[in-house]
């Protein structure tokens, strides 16, 4: 399923990077991945879209919050994979924001335990 993620105009609270920057930066190749938030401040079902990098991973925003609780309750039978399927261009000195999307897919993960046997 294709999803847009939400938030991307805001800056991480722990580094103060802006996600719209490293968003432009993008080339869609990128590895990225989900990550639940069960202790984010504003939703406890929060699952936040990371960008897999050498010097640290970086929050790019999130899935919106009604599909989160509908993944979260999925989390402990599936495993959830993501890839970068769009990136819509904005102009950062125009104040256009850039925005994202993304593909989800699920794998059950009964078939990943036997696949590692």
């Amino acid at each position: 399923m294709q999803v847009k993620v939400v938030g991307v105009t805001f800056q991480n609270e722990e580094t103060k990077i802006n996600r719209q920057e490293i968003i432009s930066k993008l080339s869609g190749k990128e590895k990225i991945y989900l990550k639940r938030e069960p202790n984010n401040r504003f939703d406890k079902n929060a699952v936040a879209v990371v960008l897999k990098r050498e010097k640290g991973d970086f929050k790019l925003g999130y899935i919106r919050s009604e599909l989160a609780a509908f993944l979260v309750d999925l989390w402990v039978e599936y495993k959830f994979v993501a890839t970068i399927s769009e990136i819509r261009i904005g102009d950062l000195g125009k104040k256009s924001p850039y925005g994202l999307s993304i593909d989800i897919k699920k794998i059950n993960r009964s078939k990943l335990n036997k696949r590692r046997r």
